[in-house]
């Protein structure tokens, strides 16, 4: 019975292990947020990395650089699909509505374009995020890095139920999983970063210590680094980046 009663208690040990790493995503989250309920990864949901890497030619301006939120709209969400990947937009594998534990997001969150929800880009791209918002309230934004690591950010206040729109950078090579709070929960999103591909990438990354620097632009503009919460000034350049 002695022998019975210790083999048990290591199977549950050996469960609890095993659990804790299938979910490694922290719900710690910063300030006054709601804290989140851990996400699945993606390899757990069956999620494979999506074939068409997003190339957007679309990239945040000087003053939307300095915001977090910004109003949009339906049409803008729908109609910043690349024109490439037009045939995409409906596709059931990069359109799945992944919601929280619970089965109920009464908001809407979406990558590059309306209604995707799962996507790949390269490192340091640039990518677009579409809400859409069922009330009004403060909104609450959480980025699960691929080390499991859950940046909150807080993204301000709506007066109305409407969409808008903010940036994702792709700092990390790895998953991220993207959500977001006002008053009552966002599905999830996903998207790969896919790093160099004639470099070595660690596959256990965590997010740099600074980040990968913005183009040079005519005045004075800054950059929030979420992971350290440090403030960068980026100021005009009469060197040529790019060429």
């Amino acid at each position: 019975m002695k022998w019975t009663v210790i083999v048990l208690a290591l199977m549950m040990l050996l469960c609890t292990a095993a659990f804790g790493q299938m979910n490694p995503y922290s719900t710690s989250a910063q300030g006054s947020a709601p804290t989140p309920s851990t996400p699945s990864s993606a390899a757990s949901l069956g999620l494979q990395v999506p074939t068409d890497i997003i190339t957007s030619t679309q990239t945040p301006t000087a003053q939307e650089r300095t915001q977090t939120l910004m109003s949009a709209s339906q049409d803008a969400a729908y109609a910043s699909a690349p024109t490439v990947t037009r045939a995409t937009a409906t596709n059931p594998v990069y359109n799945k509505m992944i919601v929280p534990t619970g089965g109920y997001a009464p908001n809407s969150l979406y990558i590059s374009y309306a209604p995707r929800t799962v996507a790949s880009c390269n490192l340091y791209a640039n990518l677009p995020l579409w809400m859409k918002t069922s009330g009004t309230g403060y909104i609450w934004f959480y980025e699960w890095y691929p080390s499991g690591m859950l940046d909150t950010q807080y993204a301000g206040y709506v007066y109305s139920p409407s969409w808008y729109k903010r940036w994702f950078f792709a700092d990390t090579p790895g998953w991220h999983i993207l959500q977001y709070y006002c008053n009552g929960w966002s599905n999830y999103a996903y998207i790969y970063v896919s790093g160099p591909g004639s470099n070595w990438v660690n596959p256990n990354p965590s997010p740099s210590p600074v980040p990968y620097p913005y183009p040079y632009w005519n005045s004075q503009i800054t950059y929030t680094y979420p992971p350290t919460g440090h403030t960068y000034y980026s100021y005009k350049s009469t060197t040529s980046y790019g060429n």
